[in-house]
């Protein structure tokens, strides 16, 4: 089963965002392996999902403006944001995989250096997608909330 979602949310990382280079592909067997990418998704789909279940369901502030709508998404991308860096040094950096762990530990290999870059492009593309998704449960969720119907528009 994992071996499906990994398949199903790798290439929206390494071909889309094109995140993928083989010079350092230890790193990106190792989240496909692991299931880091299962975590990216996760973290961009259940997280706006839950916020925006919040603002339209849950809050019960009928006075909403806009300014609360775009806090809600400003929140959404960063929690995303924060999530999958730290996510994603987690699960480089505490792996067990010695191949990657020992070119990490490698200052000739710049495994190090291109971690802690990738970890940032990550973070910053699982935040737009967020954006994007968040954006989109938005407008699905409006059509059924009796308090925020007239948000975002």
């Amino acid at each position: 089963m994992n071996e499906i979602y990994s398949a199903l949310f790798a290439p929206i990382y390494e071909k889309l965002f094109g995140l993928y280079d083989s010079d350092f592909s230890l790193i990106f067997d190792h989240l496909y392996d692991k299931g880091g990418y299962i975590e990216f998704g996760l973290l961009f789909i259940l997280t706006p999902l839950v916020c925006w279940s919040f603002f339209y369901y849950i809050l019960k502030y009928p006075y909403g403006r806009i300014i609360h709508w775009l806090l809600c998404l400003i929140i959404t991308i960063v929690v995303v944001s924060g999530s999958t860096y730290g996510v994603v040094r987690s699960e480089i950096f505490a792996s067990n995989n010695e191949a990657l762990n020992n070119a990490i530990a490698d200052a000739s290999t710049n495994y190090e250096t291109y971690v802690s870059s990738l970890s940032l492009k990550y973070a910053i593309f699982n935040g737009l997608l967020s954006g994007v998704w968040g954006f989109v449960c938005s407008l699905v969720m409006k059509r059924f909330s009796k308090i925020q119907i007239h948000l975002p528009f």
